[in-house]
């Protein structure tokens, strides 16, 4: 990714250009935490409840940024997969399991963001007025292609 021409980008969000660099960064690696200095500029005209506006806003920012799909997973954390996870509201202590290696435990407050690659599970504390944005990320090059996909679904394999 050429993240020089991508900063001299005018107009461009400097929240979504936190996100897409610690994506790639993080991506397929290990899980990442990252504190952003600044706030996501979600437009007034996306409607909607805030956590909604703001999936719905990183979610086509990073897909534009990054080339790769980005969807809300409405809350709900899914078994596997690349995940991104907003904390936008109060705080969660999250502990994470990547096979074969010790559990890790990490604090995420409003704002910050949390990446975990497959093979992560987690559990996680929430403050009681906790409130976190879910996404999944899928890498195009990572996507299996639509055969491979429905044989897969059929049970078939190569």
């Amino acid at each position: 990714m050429d993240w020089e021409r991508l900063s001299e980008r005018p107009g461009l969000d400097p929240y979504l250009q936190e996100l897409a660099l610690f994506l790639d960064t993080h991506f397929a690696r290990t899980f990442g935490l990252l504190w952003p200095e600044n706030d996501p500029a979600v437009p007034r005209s996306a409607g909607g409840p805030p956590d909604a506006a703001l999936a719905g806003y990183v979610a086509a920012g990073l897909t534009a940024l990054l080339g790769w799909q980005v969807e809300d997973a409405a809350g709900a954390l899914p078994p596997g997969g690349h995940v991104l996870v907003i904390q936008s509201a109060g705080s969660s202590r999250w502990t994470l399991r990547s096979p074969g290696d010790p559990a890790a435990e990490v604090s995420t407050l409003s704002g910050e963001a949390l990446y975990l690659p497959p093979g992560y599970r987690c559990s996680a504390l929430h403050s009681e007025d906790a409130r976190h944005v879910v996404l999944t990320v899928t890498d195009p090059q990572e996507a299996p292609s639509a055969p491979a996909a429905a044989l897969a679904a059929d049970g078939v394999q190569d």
